[in-house]
């Protein structure tokens, strides 16, 4: 055998670990790409909801219709400016595929900000990692994260706003330009989503008293002006329309939900959370299950930790800013009625910038004992993702598959089965988005879907004059007056058997689309009819 020196031994042996460490560089990266794959195909492939309706629809159409007065939109308008942006600079005619992706996107840049910020709080990848599979095992695996809805698009701005305040106000001095511009990050959070004002008297608060010793001029000066200009920039497009028609938002932002909403779903049979018990019972689904549950016992274990530790470190005031900020955003989720999942979600995030925030206050000891809790918590949540992504790695790259072409397909199937007098028509369907995705014109009345037309009944009458709508007691009557080209139904089980009955008793004909989830029916005669009398959208 031939001999090895200890001098060749001591040459190559220190450029093994340095080899390991790239090997595992490596397969790291490369699980974290499958993973964003995963994501992808999963996004892309995730069941159209009748929640992306009002959403898509309204951004398909709000610069061309007002988004209240004529398209029903119940919520304020920076989802519809942004994804409409999106629309008008692109100029894609595949709105729901559109929108997944900017939905993607939102993920991307959720994931990438709390991998900074957790660099930056604590200089450690392996606290940014389990920050990282936490966030991702959250909630927002499910509907929330998935859908063309603004359930997340709020999240990576509220998370840069916070994280913009806190920079700006670390070390000796004040960074007004960095307030300026979390002022703006958290405005658009808010005309996003309109519960997440639980950001601002937090934020407020974090203004008035952070950072000791300031002289009142000077906080007035560089902190509380620019958050506020920073806010009124970021919050411009709902200023814009509050001050324009100020009772119609509230009709539709306010009473749509604490009127014919609530009325509607009080009387509804379908599975609720009406009582504080049973929205309850929907928080501890979020909260204390899966990614949700991991979360929160991270955060009361660092908590401890540092409590015992270094229990002056709790007082700086980032700590308490975030953890209001969570308590703020948890005390909000019950406010809606019924409760639903995706409610409970904001206060997660925040739960894990919470975590970030204590970790770098603890000293070495601590540290060492929170990187392992960490590490489980982190392969915990791997073990919720990747059975929830990996199978979509084929999806990803296969656009037939995707929801979005499917439904621009089908929209565009349905459009070539009609009549050319037809197809010019206006479709009556509680799912528009098959017919915006045809290129086909709407009836403004189910611009929302299902949202609108179902609560009309119930809404009061000084309400209703600021709806654009008809109802299901009124359907028959509102068709007869202007009746459609065609009658699409199928994703209304509850809601489209009278729109079945109208078009049968009508003499519709109807038409095999293919699709044995889609029923058509079709207007005899459309091009003797007499011209339609409403404004199609």
């Amino acid at each position: 055998m031939t001999a090895i020196s200890s001098e060749t031994v001591l040459r190559t042996s220190p450029s093994r670990p340095a080899s390991n460490a790239a090997l595992v560089q490596t397969i790291a990266r490369c699980a974290a790409l499958s993973l964003v794959i995963g994501l992808f195909g999963r996004i892309m492939t995730f069941p159209l909801n009748h929640d992306e309706q009002i959403h898509v629809v309204a951004a398909r159409l709000f610069l061309r219709q007002p988004l209240y007065e004529a398209l029903g939109y119940n919520h304020l308008p920076g989802l519809p400016l942004l994804l409409g942006g999106f629309y008008a600079l692109s100029g894609t005619d595949h709105f729901l595929q559109a929108g997944r992706l900017l939905i993607f996107l939102c993920w991307l840049a959720t994931l990438l900000l709390t991998w900074v910020v957790a660099l930056h709080h604590t200089g450690d990848r392996r606290i940014g990692v389990a920050a990282v599979l936490l966030l991702a095992a959250g909630a927002l695996l499910g509907p929330a994260g998935m859908l063309v809805t603004n359930n997340f698009l709020p999240i990576p701005f509220a998370l840069l706003g916070i994280h913009l305040l806190i920079v700006a106000l670390e070390g000796d001095g004040v960074r007004p330009s960095l307030i300026f511009s979390a002022g703006i990050a958290i405005g658009f959070a808010v005309i996003l989503k309109i519960s997440y004002v639980f950001l601002v008297p937090p934020i407020l608060l974090a203004a008035l008293v952070a950072k000791e010793g300031l002289s009142v001029p000077i906080r007035l000066r560089e902190i509380l002006l620019p958050l506020a200009v920073g806010g009124l920039i970021g919050g411009l497009p709902g200023f814009i329309v509050l001050f324009s028609d100020p009772a119609g938002l509230y009709a539709h932002t306010v009473r749509y939900f604490t009127g014919g909403h609530l009325a509607y779903w009080q009387q509804s049979t379908d599975p609720k959370a009406m009582s504080l018990a049973a929205k309850m019972l929907v928080a501890e689904g979020v909260w204390f299950a899966g990614g949700g549950l991991l979360t929160t016992v991270l955060v009361v274990s660092v908590g401890l930790i540092l409590r015992r530790t270094n229990p002056a470190a709790m007082r700086w005031w980032p700590i308490p800013f975030v953890a209001l900020i969570a308590l703020f955003a948890a005390a909000g989720s019950f406010a809606p009625t019924p409760a639903f999942p995706q409610y409970y979600e904001p206060p997660l995030p925040f739960a894990i910038l919470l975590f970030i925030l204590m970790f770098r206050q603890l000293d070495e000891s601590g540290r060492r004992t929170v990187r392992l809790i960490a590490a489980a918590a982190g392969a915990a949540a791997l073990l919720i993702i990747v059975p929830r992504v990996l199978p979509n790695i084929p999806d990803a790259v296969r656009p037939s598959v995707w929801t979005g072409n499917i439904l621009h397909n089908q929209g565009k199937h349905i459009r070539s089965l009609l009549p050319d007098a037809a197809a010019t028509g206006k479709v009556a369907t509680l799912a528009p988005i098959v017919v915006v995705e045809g290129g086909m014109p709407i009836y403004r009345e189910f611009a929302a879907g299902p949202f609108v037309y179902r609560v009309a009944d119930y809404l009061s009458q000084a309400d209703r004059r600021h709806f654009t709508t008809t109802s299901p007691s009124d359907l028959a009557r509102f068709l007869d007056a202007d009746p459609p080209a065609a009658v699409i139904t199928g994703r209304e089980p509850a809601l489209d058997p009278a729109f079945v009955e109208f078009a049968r008793s009508r003499g519709y004909r109807q038409v095999d689309t293919g699709d044995p989830r889609t029923s058509l029916f079709v207007r005899p005669l459309v091009a003797a009819s007499r011209p339609a009398s409403r404004t199609a959208a």
